[in-house]
């Protein structure tokens, strides 16, 4: 893109042209009139926080909460007393496991040089 050069007098018109800029200035009572019509404005009415933070949802949501714990907790109670004994078929449990995934009982300290 070109650009164009202005001439000695085109630049002097520019600037002679502001020299005549003023402030810009208010009305009065700007400010005031301005500060009622932010206080006279609604707030929104269907405002999540506002929903959230009433009592009454917060009584409920806490009551739901309680009532969850005390479900899951007799469910864990009901099924860790319902679950067998241990017995004697653990240790051969634990022997299949180790088979399994190819777990010894030897560790890396034995000696293996004398089997």
């Amino acid at each position: 893109m070109e650009q164009r050069k202005f001439t000695h007098e085109e630049i002097e018109k520019i600037t002679e042209s502001i020299d005549g800029i003023s402030r810009a200035e208010m009305p009065p009572f700007f400010y005031t009139r301005l500060q009622a019509k932010l206080e006279k404005s609604p707030a929104p009415a269907n405002s999540f926080w506002m929903i959230i933070t009433k009592p009454a949802v917060s009584f409920v949501t806490l009551f739901l909460l309680v009532v969850l714990n005390i479900t899951a907790i007799n469910h864990y109670i009901k099924t860790s007393s319902q679950e067998q004994p241990v017995t004697q078929g653990t240790a051969t449990d634990i022997q299949k496991f180790a088979q399994e995934y190819e777990l010894s009982e030897s560790s890396v300290y034995t000696d293996k040089t004398n089997k």
